[in-house]
């Protein structure tokens, strides 16, 4: 059971670190990479407080995985990123408004469903 929590752990860790990423993001407005401006960008994106704490977060999240898979099987913790993809597409729906289609659904239902087998074998 250890070793599920702290796969879980790392995946919502990640999670929440790309929710931040995306609403940091969402402040500053599409990018543009051009070598004239690279500069001002990189200052733009990374003086931007919740890029950084997700970016904080998703390295701990990295941490957090070393972890896990020093306690748990690959074949048994790889799985288990699937509930991240659900939980990232449920509340950017929630959060940012994001479409979720039907299909979307679904698909999140068959998600949850194989991390829920994948976790009792």
């Amino acid at each position: 059971m250890k070793k599920t929590k702290t796969v879980l752990l790392s995946v919502l860790t990640v999670a929440i670190g790309q929710l931040l990423l995306k609403y940091g993001m969402n402040q500053i407005g599409p990018l543009s990479f051009s070598f004239s401006t690279l500069i001002s960008t990189a200052v733009n994106v990374f003086s931007n407080p919740f890029v950084v704490v997700g970016f904080l977060l998703f390295a701990s999240s990295s941490l957090l995985w070393l972890v896990a898979i020093s306690e748990a099987e690959l074949s048994y913790a790889y799985p288990l990123l699937g509930a991240g993809y659900a939980l990232v597409a449920l509340l950017s729906w929630v959060l940012f408004g994001e479409a979720v289609s039907t299909l979307r659904i679904f698909g999140i239902f068959v998600i949850t469903s194989g991390v829920i087998l994948m976790s009792r074998s």
